[in-house]
């Protein structure tokens, strides 16, 4: 099994692209555990306290996942696998394409508290390259070959998923669907926050008196 953000050639080789440090400043949190780890030495940028890596026995998705993780899964046949466990865990943030066009985005994402559509197209660190990125010494360049996204699991996660700055972010979970207006029954304040803004601030919404309809297409 591939670890980190792995892209497939057309020669059937395998390279490990890293996230950057920009998706973390924008999310402005830290993680317990990154269960798709190349291990802290390689990425000691990434703001979590514990890796599981490849060579780890239970692997990441066989291990039991305790607190807030941050996933950026293996990429191809093997992300329904980390989406459906991370959608159970339900506290987290993964980073995968957006691929809006999948199964397993209806299924997952639609498990989600959020999501946010990152412009553009990121600039991922090249294993080769982790440790001159980690000394400073290195800028990475380019893009990578698709759109990405952020899916947020969780109170935590899904506000900083909506605040991050990064791209077109939206609530996508079941308590998103429908509210009373100034009364989100059910969901803590900070997350209200985080989904609702205040009045006359752009949100993805259709009015009705007394209700919102919060749009969700998944």
């Amino acid at each position: 099994m591939a670890r980190g953000f792995t892209h497939e050639s057309a020669y059937n080789e395998s390279k490990e692209w890293y996230t950057p440090r920009d998706i973390f400043r924008g999310l402005g949190i830290d993680f317990d555990l990154d269960p798709c780890s190349p291990g802290n030495a390689i990425v000691p940028w990434i703001p979590v306290q514990h890796h599981i890596s490849i060579t780890d026995f239970p692997d990441g998705l066989a291990s039991r996942w305790k607190g807030r993780v941050w996933m950026n899964p293996p990429y191809g046949a093997d992300t329904p696998k980390w989406m459906k466990k991370l959608a159970q865990h339900g506290n987290g943030i993964a980073l995968v394409f957006a691929r809006t066009d999948t199964a397993w985005f209806h299924q997952y994402a639609s498990k989600a508290d959020a999501v946010c559509f990152i412009a553009g197209r990121i600039s991922f660190i090249p294993a080769d390259k982790s440790l001159l990125y980690a000394d400073g010494l290195y800028a990475p360049k380019g893009g990578c070959g698709a759109a990405s996204m952020l899916l947020g699991y969780g109170v935590d996660c899904a506000s900083a998923v909506m605040g991050c700055g990064l791209g077109l972010s939206l609530p996508v979970s079941r308590f998103c669907e429908t509210r009373r207006v100034g009364n989100p029954s059910g969901v803590s304040s900070r997350f209200a926050r985080a989904c609702w803004p205040d009045p006359h601030e752009n949100s993805p919404a259709i009015t009705e008196p007394g209700r919102d309809f919060v749009i969700n297409n998944s």
